[in-house]
């Protein structure tokens, strides 16, 4: 493996692909805790159908995957993405095939189990992002 950096056409240095992009990982996981909210609270309260339809396609979208990738360093934002919604959706259809399997099907309680489970794993990442930046 090479130890040299990578340099544009005009000489400069260029970034390194494989560097973290904090503030990537963060908003991430901050777009998983607030479907994981929403969600849960449209469906807990009964909201309109067309409220809980919404907010729950986000959060099968983005929910799950990013509480794993706000832990995981990313080299490129699109890559951190195209990841969240990845895991999202295999999160997702491994709860359901799971429940399915032990034949107790429960669209509500294995969403409201996956929303916890984001909101405990992006509490754990931001509280380790603040605790690093002190």
């Amino acid at each position: 493996m090479s130890t040299a950096q990578a340099v544009r056409e005009d000489g400069t240095p260029a970034p390194a692909v494989d560097q973290p992009i904090p503030s990537t990982r963060r908003s991430i996981g901050w777009v998983g805790l607030v479907t994981a909210v929403l969600s849960s609270a449209a469906v807990l309260l009964d909201a309109p159908s067309w409220l809980r339809l919404v907010t729950v396609l986000a959060f099968v979208c983005a929910g799950p995957g990013a509480a794993v990738m706000a832990h995981v360093p990313s080299g490129r934002p699109s890559t951190s993405v195209a990841l969240t919604n990845v895991l999202s959706l295999s999160l997702w259809a491994i709860g359901t095939a799971v429940m399915a399997w032990l034949n107790d099907w429960s669209p509500t309680v294995l969403l409201l189990v996956l929303a916890v489970a984001t909101v405990v794993s992006v509490a754990v990442a931001e509280l380790r992002h603040r605790r690093v930046t002190r």
